[in-house]
């Protein structure tokens, strides 16, 4: 079987978030399982790459009236595709805060290059699997342009973004007018990039069996939960999973002291040497959030309990950049219990992984979450809220389970929470029982991989 893995970043090549991790992940997985797989992005100017190799593969497209040639480059898991008036500069999606006003040219072409090198028998594949709206309109193009019998799967890792444009992108990437309707890529009058992966994909999964039941509501559905519902018998959700090999406590070479289940004694000896650190007690539970500081992630929840939070018997680290840090950083100045670290710093985060009692997650929408994830993986509590994937990787206390679930995002609930999460830790034989749970547990990519397969062999099966 070979497959032709789209996305708009994969690690090591190019990352903003956690769809650079998800490629890199399942791409090198799939090789494990012995799929022939190859990845292709955009070439962009910041790419992190070395000794590519130029091939005589490539595709001139007219896109809004203008030729563009897109040459592609390949490493040794990956095809780049090279225009430097489109992808030649300083960010990937634009500065931040906003993006490219040309985006549907950059990714549509991008999308529309992809396919005619696939058309064209240049890039081989029989399943290609396209990721978010960069890459969505991939299954359009190859369905309705090209006429291609090479099936298409395409994974929603967040809903909430979805490459809305103008009603002219339609001729400027070369979407068929046709398809300009409320069946196909129209959205209130725009084209929506996201709406033409779900529609013309043979398969369509998300990130977590819960995201997949919560985006055909109106709550998560952000105004596509009608075409998911008319959808829903090729929807899948596959819990995304971590590179066991890459976050492992036994080998990470940031940390303090190794450590494994078999031993996981010594993650306390983590926890002594980060308190001496940033002049903490060691005695006292440590609650640690390692994530963007937006609203998606609760950062208001905890900002509106700050003064509660100050007065509870814990320490709380706080690792992340984003909208709202300087707020974190003015509360740290108040209260000396919250220590606040505005950087996204890898070397730091794992240190905290390796020496945090409790994982912190009061996500007001999480399509799947690794931080949950990684956390568990190194012997961290979780304390989340039941949304998304949080709620498929993390089974309360009270239920037999090992970790601390609330579902109202109120000051109530998740105070309570965190009141609970601190009980646990004072009756230390139930805390290390969950701790061993935990580092347990199978969130690996290995388990999401053989997923992943069993959709391409589900897509290949079709007629």
């Amino acid at each position: 079987m070979r497959v032709l893995f789209c996305s708009s970043e994969i690690y090591p090549y190019a990352k903003t978030g956690g769809l650079a991790d998800f490629s890199f992940c399942l791409i090198k997985y799939l090789k494990k399982y012995g799929v022939k797989v190859k990845g292709v992005m955009p070439y962009y100017k910041t790419l992190k790459a070395e000794n590519l190799r130029k091939t005589d593969k490539g595709v001139t497209l007219n896109l809004n009236g203008k030729d563009y040639t897109f040459e592609v480059y390949e490493s040794e898991d990956c095809y780049f595709l090279r225009n430097d008036e489109l992808f030649g500069r300083d960010y990937i999606y634009g500065p931040p805060g906003w993006g490219y006003e040309d985006n549907d040219i950059r990714f549509g072409g991008f999308s529309r290059a992809v396919s005619e090198l696939i058309s064209t028998g240049q890039l081989e594949a029989d399943v290609v699997h396209a990721n978010d709206w960069q890459t969505a309109l991939i299954p359009l193009f190859l369905k309705e342009v090209f006429k291609t019998p090479v099936k298409t799967v395409f994974t929603i890792h967040n809903l909430a973004y979805q490459g809305l444009f103008p009603k002219e992108t339609v001729e400027r990437v070369g979407i068929p007018p046709y398809l300009f309707h409320m069946e196909a890529v129209e959205f209130w009058g725009l084209v929506n990039f996201m709406k033409g992966g779900i529609v013309f994909s043979d398969l369509i999964t998300t990130v977590s069996p819960t995201y997949a039941k919560e985006i055909q509501t109106q709550e998560y559905g952000y105004g596509l939960e009608g075409v998911l519902k008319k959808y829903s018998y090729k929807l899948r959700g596959i819990l995304n999973g971590i590179d066991y090999e890459v976050w492992n406590p036994e080998k990470d070479k940031y940390i303090y002291q190794n450590y494994s289940l078999r031993n996981y004694s010594k993650k306390f000896k983590n926890k002594e040497f980060l308190s001496k650190e940033l002049g903490i007690e060691a005695e006292k539970p440590l609650i640690s959030f390692i994530n963007r500081f937006t609203h998606q992630k609760g950062v208001e929840l905890i900002l509106n309990c700050a003064e509660e939070m100050s007065k509870l018997n814990a320490n709380f680290v706080f690792l992340g950049t984003g909208e709202y840090e300087n707020a974190f950083l003015d509360v740290s100045k108040i209260y000396k219990n919250f220590k606040v670290f505005a950087e996204f710093n890898e070397g730091f985060a794992r240190k905290l992984y390796a020496s945090s009692d409790f994982i912190l997650m009061p996500s007001y929408f999480e399509p799947c979450g690794l931080t949950q994830m990684i956390g568990m993986r190194y012997g961290c509590v979780p304390i989340v809220r039941k949304t998304g994937g949080l709620r498929d990787t993390v089974k309360d206390i009270s239920e037999g389970g090992y970790g601390i679930t609330f579902e109202e995002p109120s000051k109530e609930t998740f105070l309570c929470s965190l009141k609970r999460a601190i009980e646990l830790y004072e009756n230390a034989k139930k805390f290390r029982n969950s701790v061993k749970i935990v580092m347990s547990l199978d969130f690996s990519c290995d388990r999401m991989t053989k997923e992943y397969i069993e959709c391409y062999e589900e897509v290949q099966s079709h007629q």
